[in-house]
């Protein structure tokens, strides 16, 4: 559940608290193709100031790019693996969320990363 105070009349700000499920519940309605645009860029832009260095748009719209491999273009990943991945690649821990093994990111991503 996404806590009722993101509000679009203010701007996206840095949640001290924010929680593994709401990431999720973020990803998620960013990827409805009935959002309303300015509410999925708005979460965009929450979760970039608070995962700085997430490109979750990429990771979500073009994973090709973000993984820099076009066989990713194929692949149909959940919001939770989203989520992971953001966390796994930003070296970022939310409440609630678990441990998990992920497939290695690419190295033509680690490079960029440097």
């Amino acid at each position: 559940m996404i806590r009722p105070d993101f509000n679009l009349q203010e701007a996206p700000r840095i949640v001290d608290d924010l929680r593994y499920e709401e990431l999720v519940a973020m990803i998620e309605a960013i990827g409805d193709p009935d959002i309303d645009e300015d509410l999925g860029f708005y979460y965009i832009e929450l979760i970039e100031l608070n995962l700085p260095g997430a490109e979750v748009s990429d990771l979500i719209f073009w994973p090709q790019e973000w993984f820099q491999d076009k066989a990713m273009r194929e692949v149909d990943m959940e919001a939770d693996e989203i989520a992971n991945y953001i966390l796994s690649w930003t070296g970022k821990h939310l409440p609630g969320a678990e441990a998990v093994e992920l497939p290695k990111i690419p190295e033509s991503k680690q490079a960029k990363r440097r």
